[in-house]
């Protein structure tokens, strides 16, 4: 949020029901849910509250359409493996700071542009109950279903399974673009996975600088050859080396 932001504490959970509300400078000390579209929150924190299974500091899980998210920062103030980031679709997330949560932004359906944010020091648990008791699955984007999402100009940064990890878990994922990012870190950064739903359609990967700090070596982008990716100018740092996909 811009420096010097006064904010109004608001304690407890907050539902929006109003179209067209707007949520301006506020520190929200409980989770938010979406209820209404049309939705602005800008200017604030929120920080959620202790957590008895898995829930994200703002859900959209219903898919109101236009909600925005801007300037604002997503900071639990009590570290759990159950609390998320941003969960749900139809939004646009502009200028967020996200850090502290599992999954930074966890997308199940479309139309959602991430812009100008910093994703980082996600939350990790070599133990992690919602896992099985296997470490966490962390990342700072993750979709699971969805059509025209834009990913552009953020740093993605701290997660332990990638930056972008698109799983097809719901249904097919397309029109995809990732560009101008900064992203380092995870088994391999970008992890297209078809699973059961085949091949990934209308995938856009340029112009993204990543960090050699990959558990897999070389692994800037991996996905299966039958996914069709337009790659151009994307280079590892500090070499400037072309990114090549790392077959999946």
């Amino acid at each position: 949020m811009p420096a010097g932001t006064r904010l109004t504490v608001h304690n407890g959970d907050l539902t929006i029901t109003e179209e067209g509300a707007t949520v301006d400078g506020l520190d929200i000390r409980g989770m938010v849910r979406i209820a209404a579209p049309n939705v602005t929150i800008k200017n604030s924190i929120v920080r959620g509250r202790d957590l008895s299974g898995p829930m994200a500091l703002i859900s959209n899980l219903g898919g109101y359409e236009n909600l925005r998210i801007i300037d604002t920062e997503l900071f639990p103030s009590t570290p759990s493996p159950d609390v998320q980031g941003i969960y749900g679709y139809n939004f646009e997330a502009k200028r967020l700071n996200i850090h502290g949560v599992i999954d930074g932004i966890h997308l199940t359906g479309g139309n959602v542009a991430i812009t100008d944010s910093w994703v980082h020091d996600n939350l990790h648990y070599d133990r992690d109950p919602n896992q099985g008791g296997t470490p966490s699955h962390d990342d700072s984007i993750q979709i699971q279903e969805g059509s025209n999402i834009r990913i552009d100009g953020n740093r993605l940064t701290g997660a332990w399974n990638a930056s972008v990890q698109v799983t097809q878990d719901r249904g097919d994922v397309s029109n995809l673009t990732i560009t101008d990012n900064v992203a380092d870190g995870g088994g391999c950064s970008i992890n297209l996975a078809e699973k059961s739903h085949g091949p990934l359609h209308g995938v856009v990967i340029t112009d993204n600088i990543f960090g050699r700090n990959t558990r897999v070596d070389d692994c800037a982008v991996i996905a299966r050859a039958s996914t069709k990716v337009k790659m151009e100018h994307n280079y590892y740092t500090p070499d400037d080396t072309l990114v090549v996909i790392h077959p999946g």
